[in-house]
């Protein structure tokens, strides 16, 4: 939803307020459409974020969008119903509307609390009621330019929407028969609403399937909104999730924030790593899955919501739902129609295919022409395992094109790092404990290369579950740090 109120420009209309104070000498206080003060001077500074009295001129001029004026506060049959009569130290008050197509959106108001002020006034009222004329067109001009300019930046980023996220499963690679059948089956439910649980290992191509499935549905024109779960500190992904509203906690934005359920309506949301949802947070997902409506944070009312919800993990769901940590029933909710990545040492007939795919892409990329492929090269992709999956096969054909100095590539252009512990592995005569030693090396050597960032060893530990300190351990024990 377009946000265009004159509450949306509350530091302009706080600078407006004081240019009218000084030019004409007298207070002035701008209330919005719900009779809230958000620009204010001199005593009515200090009350901005509240409302003016019910009853008030200002409300009258409101509900009327007409002019206003009281000349003698002490006299004047208008003040009779507000509701600090008696109390006010206002001598005189001129109000004129704000409009926008024609409709009040809100007040300025120049208000006397001293005699001298009241007669100027009362003297020069038809001047200071053509005045705020000049001044309310200025203001009403100002909600029209960022109306427009709402609109074009809301159209500008349902056009990136579109381009980036119209995926469809054309543009997924694998010729194995368990990827075929996979992508048969997530082509059957992509024109459904039902929520979809992704399994498989990091790495597999999670999000490129549920972007897939949204691509291929009848809400591809709408937003596919991701949320990774493990990125987002715990104390903001409630608020990040659900929205909240203004002033529902201290730092919160005046005018609340929309939730990413929000964000996604008509679309899909897309919950990456649901595995990781805090326990705290899971009745609050299972309540949206169930009532299909969301409560912003300090919220009165639930929003109603059309979204289609796609989540994914590589976690063992099941064995969390018996220890606890994740609910039954929000597993339940999830999993109405699963969906499972096999890894690519399952398939490994898919292997050369992304060797070739990812070639291309960078090749292009980078500007360079590499027609060969030498046969040694194929057959180490063949035999790895390829622990981080697709996304580490990416990875190493991209150092590859980086690296490659005529049009073939091969082992030559390896990292160093990673064909050294494959042929240890594969050394005749190794104990078993050697063998698991190597392997663990190579598995570590697969996720991270050396000089990894911190974040990236926060990443890999969550992914492997363990802590940062045994990760640390392991990769000085193999000099992998």
């Amino acid at each position: 939803m377009l946000m265009t109120g004159i509450g949306q420009i509350r530091s302009f209309v706080q600078e407006y307020a004081e240019v009218i104070a000084q030019v004409l000498e007298v207070d002035v206080t701008i209330v919005d459409e719900e009779r809230i003060r958000i620009g204010g001077t001199g005593p009515y500074k200090a009350k901005v974020g509240q409302f003016v009295p019910s009853g008030s001129l200002f409300q009258r001029i409101l509900e009327t969008g007409k002019p206003g004026a009281v000349p003698d506060q002490d006299r004047h049959p208008a003040c009779r119903n507000c509701a600090i009569a008696g109390e006010c130290l206002e001598l005189a008050t001129m109000g004129f509307p704000i409009l926008k197509q024609g409709q009040p959106v809100g007040v300025i108001g120049i208000m006397a609390v001293t005699p001298e002020q009241k007669q100027k006034i009362i003297l020069s009222s038809a001047k200071l009621a053509d005045f705020l004329s000049h001044m309310s067109s200025l203001l009403e001009s100002k909600l029209v330019l960022m109306e427009a300019n709402q609109k074009l930046q809301y159209q500008v980023r349902e056009a990136m929407q579109v381009i980036s996220q119209n995926c469809s499963f054309g543009s997924m690679v694998g010729q194995s028969e368990a990827y075929r059948n996979l992508v048969e089956e997530a082509g059957r439910v992509s024109c459904g609403t039902s929520t979809v649980l992704i399994r498989g290992e990091s790495g597999t191509g999670k999000e490129l399937l549920a972007r897939a499935i949204h691509g291929a549905s009848g809400r591809r024109e709408r937003p596919f909104v991701v949320v990774n779960c493990p990125s987002l500190p715990n104390n903001l992904l409630e608020s990040e999730l659900f929205g909240y509203e203004g002033g529902a906690f201290t730092g919160a934005n005046r005018g609340g924030k929309p939730g990413k359920f929000e964000l996604a309506q008509q679309g899909t949301i897309f919950l990456d790593e649901i595995g990781d949802l805090p326990l705290t947070l899971q009745p609050k997902l299972l309540r949206v899955l169930q009532e299909r409506t969301v409560d912003r944070i300090g919220g009165k009312k639930p929003i109603s919501l059309d979204v289609r919800v796609i989540s994914a993990t590589h976690r063992d769901l099941e064995g969390m739902v018996r220890s606890g940590t994740f609910r039954a029933d929000l597993y339940y909710r999830l999993n109405v129609i699963p969906l499972f990545i096999p890894p690519l040492r399952e398939r490994r007939e898919d292997i050369e295919l992304y060797l070739r795919h990812f070639l291309r892409k960078y090749a292009q990329r980078l500007g360079k022409e590499i027609s060969e492929v030498e046969p040694d090269l194929v057959q180490w992709f063949n035999t790895y395992d390829w622990p981080g999956n697709v996304r580490q096969v990416e990875n190493v054909v991209e150092y590859l094109v980086n690296m490659a100095q005529s049009n073939k590539i091969g082992l030559a252009e390896m990292p160093r790092n990673l064909v050294e512990q494959t042929r240890a592995v594969a050394l005749p005569g190794s104990s078993l404990n050697q063998r698991l030693a190597d392997y663990e090396k190579n598995l570590l050597a697969g996720y991270l290369s050396k000089g990894a960032s911190l974040e990236a060893k926060k990443r890999v530990a969550e992914e492997l579950q363990i802590s940062l300190a045994t990760l640390y351990r392991r990769l000085e024990k193999y000099d992998l740090i």
